[in-house]
């Protein structure tokens, strides 16, 4: 397996993780379509203790949702990444089989060393630690939103400015575009479950890579690595891309690698990086790639970054259409389907425009509901 296949096995995990948000969010839901008489009386303040009462049972039920699915999702990790690591060495052992042959490389290595097996533990603890610090915010986030609903329906509706049912819907579309975050870090910042188990998964999947990789050339003694190019890479990587450096900075013809933004969060195979480094020997690898134009490359990087974006909004318009579904709110359900249709029109539209490839897999919400399953509504050019 090549490292550039690390982002793709790493979005079964940050899909689990979406599924446990949008159940969480329709559990949310399906309390608040209780008591729906007091809501509609004048005992707004009657409504609020009554829901607030019950959270503990809410509580459990999201304890549930998040046992059932994230246990599956660190079992997830750790597989992948002892199937990352140990691939990234077969694929060294595979680049380097030339320079064997020509005898370029004078001892080739044994299998794998128990150094190998040391990296790969650290990481597996490592992460089962984060996820289960991921699952304990989500769930305090949940209290947290579920609060938050009840008490911004009631501030709305004592203020004379809304209907009791027109407050908990713009309460509910606060959150359905929200989300439950999966991170409250030291400065307060919040991050979604989409952002941060993406940032997590990758970084752990790319560090084990490297680590795992540049061991094995060690004992190869392989210092030069080639770095992959491919186009829309991040502006922290681009102007590296397609060339080659020397590890150790020892090399009178190439770059050390320190050089380069190889390190950083946002650098060479750091958080979300799709780059991938290639054992490279003068005189007998082939070199693979070539930078791209700048121009050309941060085009394609803006517009991929715009397709994220149009994707996540897809998918807020159906998770709201799902909380209206729950809620039995007509005129909620009505203001969402238009939303989803215009959402996907502008999808199409940008697909239409730039050329790529629409991935419908990332529109699509993590629960079972014939409301929202991404076909009916849209346009017939759309199916």
């Amino acid at each position: 397996m090549k490292p550039s296949e690390n982002q793709q096995l790493a979005m079964p995990t940050v899909q689990v993780f979406l599924e446990i948000e949008d159940q969480i969010l329709t559990n949310i839901a399906k309390h608040l379509k209780k008591h729906r008489s007091l809501l509609n009386s004048q005992d707004i303040e009657g409504w609020r203790l009554l829901h607030l009462s019950e959270i503990g049972s809410l509580t459990q039920q999201n304890i549930i949702t998040i046992a059932k699915r994230s246990g599956l999702a660190i079992d997830e990790v750790s597989r992948l990444l002892e199937d990352v690591g140990y691939k990234s060495i077969a694929y060294v052992d595979q680049t380097l089989e030339e320079a064997v042959k020509n005898g370029a490389v004078v001892i080739p290595p044994g299998e794998p060393s128990g150094v190998f097996q040391n990296i790969l533990l650290t990481y597996q603890n490592q992460a089962n630690e984060t996820f289960n610090l991921i699952n304990s915010t989500m769930l305090q986030q949940s209290q947290q939103s579920y609060i938050d609903i009840l008490n911004q329906t009631v501030g709305k509706v004592l203020t004379g400015t809304k209907t009791p049912q027109q407050a908990l819907r713009e309460a509910l579309l606060k959150w359905t575009e929200k989300g439950i975050p999966a991170l409250v870090d030291r400065a307060g910042k919040e991050w979604s479950t989409e952002a941060y188990i993406s940032l997590v998964t990758r970084s752990m999947t790319n560090k084990v890579s490297n680590e795992m990789q540049f061991s094995r050339m060690d004992e190869y003694g392989v210092d030069l690595i080639e770095v992959s190019s491919h186009l829309g890479a991040r502006p922290r990587c681009a102007p590296f891309q397609g060339r080659i450096y020397s590890r150790s900075g020892t090399s009178k013809k190439y770059s050390p690698l320190s050089e380069t933004s190889y390190g950083e969060i946002a650098g060479l195979r750091g958080v979300n990086c799709g780059h991938v480094f290639y054992a490279y020997v003068e005189g007998i690898s082939i070199k693979r790639n070539e930078p791209f134009a700048v121009e050309e490359n941060n085009e394609a990087y803006k517009r991929s970054q715009k397709q994220r974006y149009l994707e996540r909004q897809i998918r807020h318009a159906k998770r709201e259409l799902n909380m209206m579904s729950i809620l039995g709110d007509e005129e909620g359900i009505e203001i969402a389907k238009q939303r989803v249709r215009e959402r996907h029109d502008r999808m199409r539209a940008f697909i239409q425009e730039t050329g790529r490839t629409r991935r419908r897999d990332r529109e699509q919400l993590g629960i079972n509901n014939p409301n929202v399953g991404g076909g009916e509504f849209r346009s017939k050019k759309d199916k």
